[in-house]
């Protein structure tokens, strides 16, 4: 709403406030008030590393602790190691024998559809090499089981480890064999 009567005719008022508007006077004004703030530019810390956040080093690396002695299992935890390999040497064998019947009704059932009678027979077959498998795991369980519990108190880790990785050897195959087997199937 012009006023150019009262305060000249490049003045207006704010409608809101019925009071003339500052406009370019007020920026000009606040632009001076704030640069007096500013100091000057030798008052800011400089941005250069400091003598303290260099890095200065005295320490030698720490050599890595000498491993624990080997330690040799008793005759009991051997006859176990053994028993237990035996049996997933078992388990594996029974794979074997059983994967060249699967493996049969596996190819009968590749062109067929999910549910038809040969898909069906494939997947008893993949199910019967599933539970050989299955025993060998089991085994490894116990071997699993055994590690930790010589990891807390002690013992005989080799031993039980070599078990095991005779045993993962075996579950590895069978897996492999078996994923095979069903990435021919439909579905």
């Amino acid at each position: 709403m012009p006023c150019g009567s009262c305060y000249g005719e490049h003045m207006t008022t704010i409608p809101a406030f019925g009071k003339p508007a500052l406009g370019p006077a007020l920026g000009i004004a606040l632009t001076f008030a704030l640069s007096a703030c500013a100091s000057a530019p030798d008052g800011y810390p400089s941005l250069a590393i400091r003598d303290i956040e260099r890095v200065y080093g005295s320490a030698e690396p720490v050599a890595p602790p000498p491993p624990p002695p080997v330690i040799e299992p008793s005759t009991e935890l051997a006859e176990r190691l053994v028993q237990l390999q035996d049996q997933a040497s078992q388990a594996h064998q029974a794979f074997l024998s059983a994967m060249p019947r699967a493996s049969q009704l596996v190819a009968a059932a590749r062109q067929s559809e999910i549910a038809d009678d040969p898909w069906v027979a494939a997947q008893s077959g993949l199910s019967h090499l599933e539970a050989s498998r299955n025993r060998a795991m089991l085994v490894m369980a116990d071997l699993d089981r055994m590690l930790v519990a010589v990891e807390m108190d002690g013992g005989a880790r080799e031993a039980i480890a070599q078990a095991q990785a005779n045993v993962d050897a075996l579950v590895n195959e069978e897996n492999t064999l078996l994923e095979g087997l069903i990435a021919q199937l439909p579905g």
